[in-house]
């Protein structure tokens, strides 16, 4: 195996010294005043040899590993995460940050231990999908805002008082919900999740909504019971999610209930498989890729400040698709 090439390596086929070389690579050419021919020997050592700076070095030299610590709460394989990520990339790379993923911590102590380990490598900051209680309330807040007292700490999509955080309103996207059902017509009205008696403020929002109506509002766990229902009267159900919406949608199908006339159905998160369902449910879209840049553009706020920064939020309201 051939041996690894070293800045030292760099500087000899350059004919400059070590410090210059490390001061081309940390982007100090200007403020040391490295004449052009000097940068242009220096890459071409590069070049030539693929030389690839150690990130640990880098980071003694300018005091920055250009790492982003991402956790992210559940499965990464959606389209709702993807889009999340792909435009927090937009604005990280070309400031040359890049993301270390860590997914599928759903519980607080998954979530200290990714955090540990982010911590480990020395991430310049962290992008949180916090674990969740019952009530929608992040399980380890004390432990985030105890981190974010000396590296930045942005929370995405779920609120968090006393820490940055960037989210999509909740309540407004279970009352986009609400209405839609209201408009349909629904003799009955049932929410689906994965858990009875959620608190989410999605949740929360579709139950008031009805309860200032003076309507009653069941709330199941499987789709047998909103099956048996639809087959009596017309129903309105809010998904949870489009997971459910979908598994819903076809199990009616089955059992010979039709989507629309006998069965009025909203999913939540607007994901891209909606659109192979026939016909295809209303779902709430969340903004997912404007989240995302709208946390680069706050880390990279942040960071140019070089301190932590002071609580901000900033709030989308999800939309009805129909």
């Amino acid at each position: 195996m051939a041996a690894r090439i070293k800045l030292a390596d760099i500087a000899r086929e350059a004919g400059v010294s070590v410090t210059t070389v490390s001061f081309y690579i940390n982007g100090k050419a200007r403020q040391y005043k490295l004449s052009r021919q000097t940068c242009e020997r220096i890459q071409a050592a590069i070049d030539r040899n693929d030389f690839v700076p150690n990130i640990f070095a880098r980071a003694l030299q300018c005091n920055r590993t250009y790492l982003i610590g991402l956790l992210v709460r559940g499965r990464i394989n959606t389209s709702f995460w993807s889009d999340i990520v792909a435009g927090l990339e937009e604005k990280l790379a070309p400031a040359g940050f890049h993301l270390v993923l860590s997914s599928a911590h759903t519980d607080a102590a998954g979530e200290l231990e990714a955090l540990r380990e982010m911590r480990r490598i020395g991430v310049d900051a962290y992008v949180v999908s916090p674990a969740l209680d019952e009530h929608g309330n992040c399980v380890n807040f004390e432990e985030l805002q105890k981190l974010n007292g000396t590296t930045p700490v942005v929370v995405m999509n779920s609120p968090a008082e006393g820490l940055t955080c960037v989210y999509n309103d909740e309540s407004a996207g279970g009352r986009a919900a609400a209405e839609y059902i209201a408009s349909t017509g629904a003799e009955r009205i049932m929410i689906f999740e994965d858990h009875v008696g959620c608190n989410f403020g999605r949740i929360i929002a579709f139950r008031e909504f009805f309860a200032e109506r003076g309507a009653v509002v069941e709330e199941v766990d499987s789709p047998e019971p909103v099956i048996a229902a639809a087959k009596r009267m017309k129903v309105g159900v809010f998904c949870f999610s489009d997971f459910l919406a979908a598994s819903l949608c076809c199990r009616a199908l089955a059992e010979g209930v039709r989507i629309g006339e006998e069965l009025a159905v909203v999913g939540y998160d607007d994901l891209a498989f909606l659109d192979l369902l026939s016909p295809r449910p209303a779902t709430v879209t969340q903004c997912k890729y404007e989240l995302g840049e709208a946390i680069g553009e706050e880390l990279l706020r942040i960071l140019e400040q070089g301190e932590p920064d002071t609580a901000r939020k900033i709030v989308f309201t999800p939309k009805l698709h129909r």
